[in-house]
């Protein structure tokens, strides 16, 4: 039977260092970006891709008609709410798309990682029982199962 090996890859610390440096510099030049708690999302009324059409539509409407805004209505900050919606939602689009890839690659190695785990582990408990150095590792291993498998009636 083939072995899985659904991605090879090797990953350099200097490379993660300086991507997990890019992202919190990132996070810094958008200082104004929020973290709500779930309870304050429920809260709010919801924009998705769609939503954006409406929102420069109005905006449109509100700056070509604006006798028809009552004069305390905040033009002025819709507008730039608008603006930083059009400019951030293909900052999302990217990082949800390397937020995706990364999840995925994470779930590939994972997956290879665990059947070789799992290979090394029966060849281990072959090995315990000629071995006593391999048997105490393979009951240091086997910790991870306890409370697992059948239950007894």
């Amino acid at each position: 039977m083939p072995r899985q090996n659904l991605i090879s890859a090797e990953v350099d610390n200097a490379v993660v260092t300086a991507a997990i440096q890019t992202i919190n510099d990132t996070k810094a030049e958008f200082s104004y970006l929020l973290n709500l708690s779930a309870e304050e999302r429920k809260k709010f009324r919801k924009m998705g891709p769609k939503s954006v059409d409406y929102v420069n539509e109005n905006l449109l409407g509100a700056n070509q008609f604006p006798g028809s805004l009552p004069s305390d209505f905040p033009l002025e900050e819709f507008a730039n709410d608008v603006d930083a919606i059009n400019k951030l939602y293909p900052l999302l689009i990217a990082s949800q798309a390397l937020t995706e890839a990364l999840n995925d690659t994470l779930l590939a190695l994972s997956s290879d990682a665990m059947k070789e785990a799992d290979e090394v582990y029966g060849f281990l408990k072959t090995a315990s029982k000629r071995d006593a150095n391999a048997k105490a590792l393979v009951e240091q291993i086997a910790r991870r199962f306890k409370g697992q498998g059948k239950k007894k009636p």
